[in-house]
């Protein structure tokens, strides 16, 4: 692709052909300078001395500032998504509080004469909050904190039956029975469904429109990481034509070491880019739109059901900051630092002498799991996290170094212990997800009974994600956003032209040296 992106007419993040790009943190410029140095004295010391000895000092140097150049495209995803992490970053954030997740949003139900829950609203898109109370003899509907109003007067297409005393027209929004106000509610969920979706889903969601130059950029051929790895294997291969033909012959293991080495590098670079591909080349569905088979979900996590989530003790403290009532999957341990003495002969003195080894050392856990509702903003879909063999939770959440006060299953003292130690691992609610998964059907007995917002289209409420493998696809849950788990792309010219080029020069010095 080049020239401007034609759906933003905006020029690409990346320029295709050619991005240089220079050390974006301290020890990166620190490393990025030892290679300076290194090539600035080869190349100097093999000019005074008039040989190539100093060519050896050069190609190092070239290899450490190919090593300390960052990836242009990664700079530019750094600059768009800072901060990408297993938290939300990006303001607007997705609704945190559970209130904002018309988790409990009630129906009238005719039958029962009371207003119940509806099961399907937690499947619905994020939007404003409604909600019903009875006012006197009549029943009020709450639209985003706010009474229903008289259309002429606020401009809300409602008719609730009666004249507006403010302006004598168009209805107060104010229902004589629960059947009329239900039915309105209804009428203002089905409004709202038909908002485009790409202005629901959540900021840091990959098909958010602020988003698609990265995706729309093709990352350039050539690079500074390429250029100085290519300038390092010409100054081997300059260092090698530069000595005698008749010592050349000795060369030959070094020739050698390098086709092996360049194999294994190009090996290993294709093993990473393939996750890296895979991930890139995999469209993020959006909820409310998907359908069955293997994709891409992000989202947020809330709960699939009205049953309470367990409650957590971490090693039975009953503490409250050693409670947690909020997680969807968690696993924690206790782990002690234990010393002991340990005897090893030493060469030099000839003796055997003792010393004090200390390791940590895992004494008790536990873990569990429920499965959750993924929610992007324009709808809720369920995920069976038991079928996920390959997830991550990230980082522990919460740590301790000594005890609680209330309960618990007691330290562990055998022996030399010096630190203890408590971690929790854990998927809250609210948090960011990213699943690579297949989609399917549940089971008929399963599904809740009728449509997403009266809308016979949307079916993701029928729908689980579940941890099964595809062609080139690999099912796996991580803690984050996509753009904690995509990594910067690499063209192929740039991932592989040194590595080819330190392979041919391999050839080219074992075929002259022998």
């Amino acid at each position: 692709m080049s020239g401007e992106d034609p759906f933003t007419d905006e020029p690409p993040l990346v320029p295709n052909i050619f991005a240089w790009s220079w050390p974006q943190s301290l020890p990166r410029w620190g490393f990025w300078g030892l290679g300076a140095v290194s090539l600035g004295y080869g190349l100097i010391s093999s000019l005074a001395a008039m040989n190539v000895d100093g060519l050896c000092l050069a190609a190092i140097g070239c290899a450490i500032l190919g090593v300390a150049s960052p990836n242009p495209f990664g700079v530019a995803m750094k600059e768009m998504v800072p901060g990408a992490s297993d938290r939300w970053t990006l303001d607007p954030l997705p609704p945190m509080h559970p209130s904002q997740w018309h988790l409990d949003r009630p129906r009238w139900n005719e039958k029962f004469k009371e207003w119940l829950p509806d099961p399907l609203a937690r499947f619905e898109m994020d939007g404003p909050e409604i909600s019903c109370e009875k006012i006197g003899d009549q029943w009020g509907i709450y639209y985003g904190g706010q009474e229903l109003q008289c259309e002429e007067c606020q401009g809300m297409k409602v008719v609730g039956g009666k004249e507006c005393p403010e302006c004598g027209g168009g209805g107060t929004g104010r229902f004589d029975s629960e059947i009329e106000a239900d039915k309105q509610i209804q009428k203002l969920i089905s409004r709202d469904e038909g908002v485009n979706a790409q202005t629901k889903v959540f900021t840091e969601h990959p098909r958010n429109s602020r988003f698609r130059a990265i995706y729309n950029s093709s990352p350039p051929m050539i690079t500074a990481t390429l250029f100085w790895h290519t300038f390092s294997v010409l100054f081997i291969v300059g260092m090698f034509l530069g000595f005698p033909s008749e010592d050349r012959e000795a060369f030959s293991p070094y020739a050698i070491g390098l086709i092996v080495f360049g194999t294994i590098w190009a090996i290993i670079s294709q093993w990473y880019s393939r996750g890296v591909v895979e991930a890139w080349d995999t469209v993020t569905s959006i909820i409310k739109y998907v359908d069955e088979g293997h994709g891409e979900l992000v989202g947020q996590v809330r709960p699939a059901t009205f049953l309470p989530l367990d409650i957590v003790h971490v090693d039975g403290y009953r503490d409250p900051d050693w409670t947690f009532d909020n997680l969807v999957a968690w696993a924690w341990s206790y782990r002690v630092y234990e010393c002991e003495e340990e005897r090893y002969y030493d060469s030099e003195s000839k003796t055997w002498k003792t010393r004090t080894v200390c390791n940590w050392r895992r004494i008790r856990g536990d873990n569990g799991s429920r499965d959750f509702m993924l929610h992007d903003g324009t709808g809720g879909i369920l995920v069976d996290i038991h079928s996920f063999g390959n997830s991550s939770f990230g980082e522990a959440i919460w740590t301790r170094e000594t005890p609680g006060e209330t309960g618990g299953a007691g330290l562990y003292t055998s022996g030399d212990i010096r630190k203890h130690k408590w971690s929790l691992w854990a998927l809250q609610l609210g948090d960011p997800v990213y699943l690579m998964a297949r989609i399917r059907s549940r089971p008929f007995d399963e599904i809740p009974k009728g449509h997403v917002a009266n809308n016979a289209s949307r079916v993701h409420h029928t729908l689980v994600a579940v941890g099964e493998d595809a062609v080139r696809r690999t099912a796996k849950l991580r803690k984050g956003t996509e753009f904690s788990v995509l990594k910067p792309k690499t063209s192929a010219v740039s991932r592989f032209g040194a590595i080819f080029l330190l392979i041919a020069a391999g050839f080219l010095m074992a075929a002259i040296g022998g």
